[in-house]
């Protein structure tokens, strides 16, 4: 389904009023229960780089050289962003880095990364979809998830609750995240360079043992916080899927 809004929607308006619903993404993709070793297994097992070779960005999994997906021009940036986030992930799981986070702390990261890689899996065709519509499209679940990388840096809807309620002030679903009015020095003074990734231009292979240890202590810092509120897990309901919401189309247009 597609929608005629256009692109230069202004922060001041919704992200979601840019579908024909305002059904906010649910959190069923998230693994409340924990994620599994299967689950951090495929995570470990892929590696995936952005590149932006012609009119599309290309998404490959540089373990195998394969094409995963493509995506419109417009998410190169956006995507290498995203990419980063799972490759500093997957750097803290690969190791004994966890040993030194508290065992609540430890399980948030795996849970957090996790949830990144099946959001990943799970927008691969549909930013195909979207390279391939004309105009280029939007991928509603990509925008949500940034949004929220933007201003909280984790997931969990307990998490995303408690921080709502202390920054009333300000609704996260508000705004188009590839607009210029989204400052990414606000998420990177909050979080840290490290983590943000600019400093290494969002290539993982520029991470040295110092700037390891930075994205460890930004990685702590982030996940330490949250800890004393009374949401613990959000309930879903059984067959509750992310395949099963209706998402007001998963790919919009911005002509």
């Amino acid at each position: 389904m597609m929608s005629n809004e256009g692109s230069g929607a202004s922060a001041s308006r919704p992200l979601l009023g840019l579908y024909h619903r305002t059904d906010i993404p649910s959190g069923s993709l998230f693994p409340f229960n924990g994620p599994s070793d299967a689950d951090i297994a495929r995570l470990l097992q892929s590696d995936f780089v952005a590149s932006h070779p012609g009119d599309v960005v290309e998404i490959r999994d540089v373990t195998t050289s394969k094409l995963f997906t493509t995506a419109p021009s417009h998410y190169f940036e956006l995507i290498r962003r995203f990419l980063w986030r799972r490759a500093i992930y997957r750097k803290i799981l690969e190791g004994d880095i966890l040993n030194s986070f508290e065992d609540d702390v430890a399980n948030s990261v795996r849970c957090n990364a996790v949830y990144l890689d099946s959001v990943l899996r799970w927008i691969q065709r549909r930013l195909k979809a979207a390279a391939n519509s004309d105009p280029p499209g939007r991928v509603r679940l990509l925008d949500t998830f940034m949004l929220e990388e933007y201003y909280v840096g984790r997931h969990e809807p307990s998490a995303l609750i408690c921080w709502q309620r202390k920054n009333p002030a300000t609704n996260m679903r508000i705004g188009d995240i590839l607009s210029n009015t989204f400052n990414w020095q606000e998420p990177r003074q909050r979080f840290g360079d490290a983590w943000d990734g600019l400093t290494y231009r969002w290539n993982i292979q520029a991470l040295d043992s110092e700037g390891l240890e930075d994205v460890v202590n930004a990685c702590k810092a982030l996940f330490e916080d949250f800890y004393d509120h009374p949401y613990p897990r959000m309930v879903t309901l059984p067959g509750d899927t992310e395949e099963s919401r209706y998402y007001g189309g998963d790919v919009i247009s911005i002509a």
